[in-house]
């Protein structure tokens, strides 16, 4: 029997040691260095503004709608307005022969002596006809006035020149069948289908003549009433 003192010693276990706490991983320690460095210069940053004395930029506004890619405003018609039109442009074409933008060509122009025989405006240039009484022509009014005979309408406006279709217009709708006037005055006249025409008067001579006379200046236009 084998005495238990001389037994071999048992192995022992090694002591217990308690792993250590997992660390922080590559990601995190560069997100965190990253981080302090942005903020150092930042700082830095500021403290170079603050010693300049100079504030820094201020933030610019992300641009909109009603500023980026927006078109011009176009007039209505998606043209714009083109200096000409309206009440300048229907002047110049006052004198026309009613259609737009065409002025009448005068037909013939000069000085006539206007008496009790008249003159006949279709003809080049307008004359007197034997032995007849046409129109226009020339009458006494009154003790002294002289006055057109005829369809005639008085230029109503001293300060413009009477135009081909201003004078076309006025006899539509302003002409008597007969016109006092004086040295000055410019009337429209016309005689069925003769051309339209204005006479300006440079004298009246009440004493001259069967029944008077007017002298002026006779202008005729390549314009009828009827068209």
């Amino acid at each position: 029997m084998q005495d238990p003192s001389h037994q071999p010693p048992q192995p022992t276990s090694p002591p217990y040691v308690q792993p250590a706490a997992p660390g922080p991983s590559r990601v995190k320690l560069w997100a965190a260095g990253a981080a302090v460095v942005s903020a150092i210069a930042g700082v830095a940053s500021a403290v170079a503004a603050f010693s300049d004395h100079t504030a820094p930029p201020a933030a610019v506004p992300p641009p909109t709608s009603a500023t980026v890619g927006a078109p011009p405003p176009q007039s209505p018609a998606g043209i714009a307005a083109s200096p000409g039109t309206g009440a300048a442009a229907g002047a110049g074409s006052a004198g026309g022969s009613g259609s737009p933008g065409a002025a009448a060509s005068v037909r013939w122009s000069g000085t006539v002596v206007l008496g009790l025989e008249g003159l006949d405006l279709s003809q080049v240039p307008p004359r007197q006809k034997e032995g007849t009484l046409i129109r226009p022509a020339a009458g006494r009014n009154g003790s002294s006035s002289m006055e057109v005979l005829g369809t005639a309408a008085l230029w109503p406006d001293t300060g413009s020149e009477p135009t081909a279709q201003g004078c076309k217009d006025l006899l539509a709708t302003q002409s008597r069948k007969s016109v006092v006037v004086a040295e000055g005055d410019s009337v429209c006249l016309v005689n069925e289908n003769s051309p339209i025409a204005v006479l300006k008067v440079t004298a009246t001579k009440y004493e001259e003549g069967s029944y008077g006379l007017i002298e002026g200046r006779l202008t005729t236009w390549n314009l009828r009433a009827d068209r």
